[in-house]
């Protein structure tokens, strides 16, 4: 099966679980506004649950040594809602 964005196992909660790099559907939605803002809001928003819809971890940038990322790992439930409420051909074919 040829995937569009790449699906791993992750723990979640006390899980483990199907999920996505939140930061790679992002990218994938070619959303306008910056990650960071465009998750916390869609977290608020909907009302995601941390360490049942996603669990995030915190990762040092490779190429800016003093910046540290907050990566979110989302379960494939949560992906296809964000890809949802997108509503853009990208949304579809990432639901897909």
């Amino acid at each position: 099966m040829n995937t569009l964005i790449e699906i791993k196992e992750q723990t979640i909660g006390q899980e483990t679980v199907q999920t996505v790099n939140a930061r790679e559907l992002y990218t994938f939605l070619e959303v306008n506004s910056k990650f960071a803002d465009w998750i916390v809001r869609r977290i608020k928003e909907y009302g995601f649950l941390e360490n049942q819809d996603y669990g995030f971890m915190f990762l040092k940038n490779e190429k800016r040594k003093n910046v540290i990322s907050k990566e979110y790992h989302i379960t494939l439930d949560m992906a296809k809602e964000l890809s949802m409420v997108e509503r853009n051909e990208k949304g579809r074919q990432a639901r897909r």
